[in-house]
C-alpha cells in the first residue's frame, strides 16, 4: 500500500516533490499538494498574492540564467522556444505549469484550499499527520465572520512536505514613529504598482524617497525608482532637472554583481556569461572532493571571497559596486551580494545616494506634514534625512507563515525561532529532515534555495521514506545552531555554498554528474548534470545540456549577448570625448536611461552629444534581445527621430560585435584587462565605423570610435569624466 504524502505548496518546491515522488518511486507514495491559489507557480503565478497584492512583477527578471532556474528534465525550449538568458516572472509561471502539465496529474492537485491546522499523531508506534484545510473561500468566511471548525476539511496523511517556502509574509521593521508617518510606506515587492503613483505629476518633488534595506531587493527598489525618474526626465530626448533624490540605507556591506562576468574556460578563451554559469564552474573549486561547507565563515576565507570579488570586478567597479565600511572593515567580513546590472552606474552618476547604517526614527510634524529619517553610521553617529515623502521597505519576507500550521511541540523539537529568520529551524542534510521527527520533510525552505538544490532535497526524502536510504544524522545541526551565534562571520544565506550542496547530495543519492566537454570537473552545476535514476524526460536533459555547451562557446549567441549586456551597462554616465581629424574637438556625451519604447528592446539610453560651440545631438542606443525575429543580441544606434520623446526614430547602425579577448601591453597581458571590438555601417552615408570597448573588469575604461576607409577619417576618444 501507497504511503500518503501532504505537500503543502504548489510551487518549485511542492511541484518537483510531487514529481519526484510520482515518477522516481513508482507506486511507493501517493502525493497530495494543497495550495490556497486557485494555480499552480507559488510565487512565480500571475495570481500569487500576499495580503492581496501580487509579489512579483511579470516583467521581473531572474537574477540567474535559464540553465539554473530550471529543473533537470524540462528544458527551457520545450516551454518557449525564444526565451531569454534569464527569464521574466512571467515566464517561469509558464514552466512551472507546462511541468506540472508534464509530471503532476490533476488529481494531485488540490489548489483553492488553504491548510490552517496539522496534528501529529502516534499510534502504535506509526506517526500519522492529519492537515487540516478550507476552501481559500470559505477561509475567508472563516476568518471574517467566525465560521466553526465543521467548515474545515480534514484527511490523515503519513508523511507531510513543506513546501511553502520562505517569502510567506512582507516583514516590516517596527521603527519608532513609522505609524505616524504621513508619507507613502510600500514594501519593495509591491512598488511594481506603486512606481507611477510614486512619481506621479502630483506627487514629484515634493520630498525625499528613501530606500530601507540592502541585499537583493534594496538595490533592485533603488535602481527601479532611480530608473524611472531617469526616464520621466527625458523631454523631448532632452534632460531636465529632477529634484528628488533615491536616498538608499542599508545595514551592511554588500558587493553589486551585474548580470554577466567575464570568465575564462580552460582552453584560455574568454567570455562574459551569465554570472551562475560564471560563479559556479566547478573548475573553481580546489582540486579533489567537493565538499560541503556550513556555518560561521573564518576570517582568511572572507577575505580570499572579497579578495576574489575585486580581482572579478575591477577596482574602477568597486568604488560604485562595492558599497564598503568604513576603513575598509568589510574585507574581513563574509561578503554580501545583489546582483543588478544599473545600481553601480546609477551610485556612479549620483543619481543613487548610499548610506550605510541603521534607521532608528522617524519624525513628523504634523503641521507642515514634513518627516525626517535619522539613522544611526557604522561610526556610531546618528544622521537626518530631512522632507521624506516616501519610504520604500525592501526588507524582505518572514517565514513564520508558513510555520505557523504545524503543532507547537513539532516546532519546539524542529527548534523554532520566530526570531531568527535567517535560520528558523534546526534541520539536517541540507536543510530537509530531522532525525527526531523523520516524517516531516522540508523542500525549498531556506533562505536563497536554488532549484536544483530544490529537486536534490525531494529525492533524498523519496530514497528515505521508500526505505532505500539509512538516514545517518551529521553534524549540520551543531553547525546551524553555530550560525544562530554568529553576526557578521555567519554570511548572507544559511546554505550558501550551491555547488558544495548539490554536490553532497550527489553523493548521497549516488548520482554521477554528467559531463559536458570531456572533462568531468569542468562547466557549472546546474540540474541537468545531476540525473537520478530513469529520468522521465531523458530527451529533455539532452536538450538542455546541448543548449548549455553551446552558451559555453566564446562566439555563441549567449557570450555575443553578454558582451553586449557588458558593453551596454558600462556606457552609463557622461564621458569626456575626443574628435580627431582635421582638427581637435572636445565635448562630453552622456547615456541617459529610460524605459525601452518597445517590448523588443531590453534596455535603452537617450544619448545627448555636446561639442564646443556646436549644438547638442541627441541620439538613441537600444539593447535587443535574443527572440525578437533576430538570430542574436545586438545594440542598435538610432537617430532622434521627431520631437516625441517616444518617437522611432531611424536605424543608422547595428554593431555586429567580435568576441572577448585579453588587452596587452608592451606584450605583456594587463590584469583584469579585456578589450570587446564592433564594427558597423552607417545605413545612410555607408561609412564603416570600428569600435574598440577597453574593459577593467566589468567596467569600461576607454573607448574609440574610428571612421574606416575614409580619407582623413574621423576618430571618437571617450574616457571617464
Amino acid at each position: 500500500m501507497s504511503k500518503k504524502v501532504a505537500i503543502i505548496g504548489a510551487g518549485p518546491s511542492g511541484l518537483v516533490t510531487a514529481k519526484t515522488l510520482l515518477h522516481h518511486f513508482r507506486g511507493t507514495f501517493s502525493p497530495i499538494i494543497f495550495d490556497c491559489q486557485d494555480k499552480v507557480g507559488g510565487l512565480w503565478s500571475s495570481h500569487s498574492s500576499i495580503n492581496g497584492r501580487v509579489t512579483l512583477d511579470p516583467r521581473m527578471r531572474t537574477n540567474l540564467s535559464r540553465f539554473t532556474v530550471a529543473f533537470s528534465d524540462l528544458a527551457w525550449e520545450s516551454v518557449i522556444p525564444d526565451v531569454p538568458t534569464f527569464p521574466q516572472a512571467a515566464q517561469i509561471g509558464e514552466y512551472l505549469a507546462c511541468y506540472a502539465e508534464r509530471y503532476v496529474p490533476d488529481h494531485v492537485l488540490r489548489l483553492g484550499c488553504r491548510v490552517v491546522r496539522t496534528i501529529r499523531k502516534v499510534e502504535g508506534g506509526q506517526p500519522k499527520w492529519n492537515v487540516q484545510w478550507v476552501r481559500e473561500s470559505a477561509g475567508k468566511a472563516q476568518q471574517e465572520y467566525g465560521l466553526q471548525d465543521d467548515e474545515v476539511s480534514s484527511e490523515d496523511f503519513d508523511l507531510i512536505v513543506i513546501a511553502s517556502g520562505y517569502f510567506a509574509e512582507q516583514y516590516v521593521p517596527d521603527i519608532p514613529g513609522l505609524t505616524q508617518f504621513q508619507g507613502q510606506i510600500i514594501h519593495s515587492s509591491s512598488l511594481h504598482y506603486k512606481r507611477e503613483e510614486l512619481l506621479s505629476n502630483e506627487t514629484k518633488n515634493v520630498g525625499e524617497i528613501v530606500v530601507v534595506g540592502g541585499s537583493m531587493s534594496g538595490v533592485e527598489a533603488a535602481s527601479a525608482v532611480a530608473l524611472h525618474q531617469s526616464s520621466s526626465t527625458l523631454s523631448n530626448g532632452i534632460p531636465h532637472t529632477q529634484e528628488t533624490k533615491v536616498h538608499h540605507i542599508h545595514s551592511r556591506p554588500f558587493w553589486t554583481l551585474p548580470t554577466y562576468l567575464p570568465h575564462e574556460s580552460p582552453d584560455g578563451s574568454l567570455s562574459f556569461l551569465p554570472l551562475d554559469l560564471a560563479m559556479y564552474d566547478l573548475g573553481r573549486r580546489p582540486p579533489g572532493p567537493i565538499e560541503y561547507t556550513l556555518g560561521p565563515i573564518p576570517e582568511e576565507r572572507a577575505v580570499k571571497m572579497n579578495s576574489n570579488f575585486h580581482t572579478l570586478l575591477g577596482s574602477d567597479y568597486e568604488k560604485y559596486g562595492h558599497m564598503d565600511s568604513p576603513h575598509g572593515a568589510s574585507r574581513i567580513q563574509p561578503p554580501w551580494v545583489a546582483i543588478g546590472n544599473d545600481y553601480a552606474e546609477f551610485v556612479r552618476c549620483g543619481a543613487i545616494q548610499t548610506s550605510m547604517g541603521r534607521v532608528t526614527s522617524i519624525h513628523s510634524n504634523p503641521d507642515t506634514k514634513k518627516s525626517s529619517l535619522h539613522y544611526e553610521g557604522p561610526d556610531g553617529v546618528t544622521k537626518t534625512i530631512e522632507n521624506v515623502a516616501t519610504i520604500i521597505m525592501a526588507t524582505g519576507f518572514t517565514p513564520y507563515k508558513s510555520l505557523s500550521l504545524l503543532p507547537d511541540e513539532v516546532l519546539a523539537t524542529l527548534e523554532y525561532s520566530k526570531t531568527d529568520p535567517f535560520s528558523p529551524l534546526i534541520l539536517d542534510k541540507g536543510g530537509t529532515i530531522h532525525s527526531e521527527i523523520p516524517d516531516i520533510g522540508f523542500v525549498g525552505f531556506y533562505r536563497g534555495p536554488y532549484w536544483g538544490v530544490m529537486e536534490m532535497q525531494a529525492r533524498f526524502l523519496g530514497k528515505l521514506w521508500s526505505g532505500g536510504n539509512t538516514f545517518r544524522e551529521t553534524d549540520q545541526k551543531q553547525s546551524l545552531r553555530s550560525l544562530r551565534l554568529a553576526d557578521l562571520d555567519r554570511g548572507q544565506f544559511p546554505m550558501a555554498d550551491y555547488v558544495g550542496l548539490m554536490e553532497s547530495f550527489a553523493k548521497d543519492l549516488d548520482i554521477s554528474r554528467s559531463a559536458l566537454q570531456g572533462d568531468i570537473r569542468s562547466g557549472p552545476a546546474i540540474p541537468a548534470r545531476y540525473l537520478y535514476g530513469d529520468t522521465p524526460g531523458q530527451c529533455e536533459v539532452d536538450r538542455t545540456l546541448d543548449a548549455l555547451r553551446d552558451a559555453l562557446v566564446p562566439s555563441h549567441q549567449v557570450a555575443m549577448e553578454g558582451a553586449a549586456s557588458a558593453i551596454f551597462r558600462a556606457l552609463h554616465g557622461t564621458w569626456k570625448s575626443v574628435q580627431t581629424g582635421r582638427c581637435e574637438v572636445y565635448g562630453s556625451l552622456t547615456f541617459y536611461p529610460r524605459y525601452p519604447t518597445t517590448l523588443a528592446y531590453n534596455m535603452e539610453y537617450v544619448c545627448v552629444e555636446t561639442w564646443r560651440e556646436r549644438r547638442d545631438n541627441v541620439w538613441f542606443m537600444r539593447l535587443v534581445e535574443v527572440g525578437f525575429d533576430i538570430a542574436t543580441s545586438r545594440i542598435e544606434v538610432w537617430s532622434s527621430g521627431l520631437a516625441d520623446e517616444l518617437s522611432a526614430g531611424r536605424l543608422t547602425q547595428i554593431l555586429e560585435l567580435m568576441p572577448l579577448c585579453r588587452e596587452a601591453k608592451n606584450g605583456e597581458n594587463i590584469p583584469e584587462g579585456y578589450v570587446i571590438s564592433a564594427k558597423s555601417v552607417d545605413l545612410a552615408s555607408g561609412i564603416e565605423y570600428l569600435y574598440t570597448f577597453h574593459f577593467k573588469g566589468v567596467s569600461i575604461l576607454s573607448w574609440e570610435c574610428v571612421e574606416v576607409g575614409v580619407s582623413k577619417g574621423k576618430r571618437y576618444s571617450y574616457i571617464r569624466d
